[in-house]
């Protein structure tokens, strides 16, 4: 597995870029390193803003089934390092990716770990 502190600090320098970087191309990204396809290679640079996103999240049902488009069914198991998932958060679905204790996810100020109740975790998949 590469390395997801060096990881996490190269992409909390990035600024947010919708369709680039992102909540979602964020742990897409990090597949991608793993060795995994890109999972939002049908969406990257789809959407140009947030309006944009919401959009193309609400046709597809939520961003659980757009992710399950992307990456296969989930792997409904306890969470590993590295592994991703689509987590529940202030109302908002986000993709995240699990780092032994917390879950990293993104936002236009960088990244932040966060702790999620087991019913907020919607779906895991694994890294590799």
């Amino acid at each position: 597995m590469p390395d997801l502190g060096g990881y996490l600090a190269e992409v909390g320098g990035k600024p947010w870029v919708w369709g680039a970087a992102d909540c979602c191309t964020f742990p897409a990204d990090w597949l991608i390193l793993c060795g995994r396809g890109d999972p939002m290679a049908k969406w990257r640079g789809a959407y140009k803003d947030e309006t944009g996103c919401a959009a193309l999240i609400d046709e597809a049902g939520g961003l659980l089934p757009l992710w399950i488009e992307g990456l296969g069914e989930p792997d409904y198991c306890e969470p590993d390092i590295g592994d991703v998932g689509v987590v529940q958060m202030w109302g908002h679905a986000a993709g995240a990716i699990y780092t032994g204790k917390r879950w990293a996810v993104r936002s236009a100020r960088g990244w932040a770990a966060a702790s999620f109740a087991p019913d907020d975790v919607l779906a895991v998949w694994r890294h590799g």
